[in-house]
C-alpha cells in the first residue's frame, strides 16, 4: 500500500512539474527558428499530455463508488476529455469532480454516458 501511495504521489508531481514547464515560455524556442527546437517541445508536450492522463486515470481508479474501467481519459495540455460509458448517472458527475481536482487540469469536457448494464 505504502509503493502504490508513493508511486500517485511521484505521479502527481510530475504531472504538476510537466504542466509548469509546458506553461512557462522559453526564450531559447522563441529566438530559435531551427525545427529541432519545435520537435523537442512537441515531444515534451506529448510527454506532459501522458503523466496529466496518467495521473487522471489514477485518480479516477480512488473514487469510492466510481467504475473506471470504462472510461477513456484525453489530455491536451491542461484540457482533460473523459469518454466512455458509466453504470448510472451519479459517476458521470464523480469522475468530472475527481478530474478537476488533479494538479494541472485547467478544463474538463465530460462526454461521459450512462451505459446499459452488461456492456
Amino acid at each position: 500500500m505504502q509503493i502504490r501511495t508513493l508511486i500517485l504521489a511521484i505521479t502527481a508531481a510530475t504531472a504538476l512539474v510537466a504542466t509548469s514547464l509546458a506553461v512557462m515560455p522559453s526564450a531559447s524556442a522563441a529566438d530559435s527558428s531551427s525545427g529541432g527546437t519545435d520537435a523537442v517541445s512537441k515531444k515534451q508536450e506529448r510527454a506532459n499530455n501522458r503523466a496529466l492522463s496518467h495521473s487522471v486515470r489514477q485518480s479516477l481508479t480512488h473514487v469510492k463508488g466510481l467504475d473506471s474501467s470504462h472510461i477513456n481519459v484525453l489530455a491536451h495540455g491542461g484540457s482533460i476529455t473523459l469518454k466512455g460509458t458509466v453504470p448510472d448517472s451519479g459517476q458521470i458527475d464523480s469522475a468530472a469532480g475527481a478530474t478537476r481536482k488533479v494538479a494541472g487540469v485547467s478544463s474538463v469536457d465530460n462526454r461521459l454516458t450512462v451505459g446499459e448494464a452488461g456492456n
